[in-house]
């Protein structure tokens, strides 16, 4: 466990699970290390590293991860421990809620749903991988 004083260093760089373009996953996935996502993924994706949507990628899902980047299609609950950044291709769609302490939406962006920032560890995802409410909601 690390110390709550210390910050991780999440890598988009490092990838270790690729889900291809003509791939689709229906489930969940889990991984330790980075996972790019540029196919299909419904279900739930929970990973210790980091998120990455390509444009190709379209996700029915809920994300857990350190840090998440969208570039592609994305409907469900969002949680990043440290940052969630959606670039200018990305969009974010349907009845959710993003929790992250520092969020980065580029001009251009499709977002409807609802966004909670708050300070990294405040918030934990449930069992189901969604984020918890928290006892002011």
């Amino acid at each position: 466990m690390l110390d709550s004083g210390r910050k991780r260093n999440y890598s988009e760089t490092k990838v270790v699970t690729i889900i291809g373009q003509g791939t689709t996953v229906v489930g969940e996935v889990k991984s330790t290390g980075t996972i790019r996502v540029e196919g299909s993924v419904s279900g739930c994706i929970h990973c210790d590293d980091s998120i990455v949507i390509q444009e190709t990628g379209k996700v029915k899902a809920d994300l857990v991860a350190g840090q998440i980047a969208i570039s592609g299609e994305v409907e469900g609950n969002v949680f990043a421990h440290e940052r969630l950044e959606i670039s200018s291709k990305g969009k974010l769609i349907g009845d959710i809620t993003i929790t992250a302490p520092r969020l980065s939406i580029d001009e251009g962006v499709v977002f409807e749903g609802r966004c909670t920032m708050k300070a990294p560890g405040q918030v934990k995802p449930s069992v189901s991988g969604a984020p918890a409410p928290s006892a002011a909601e």
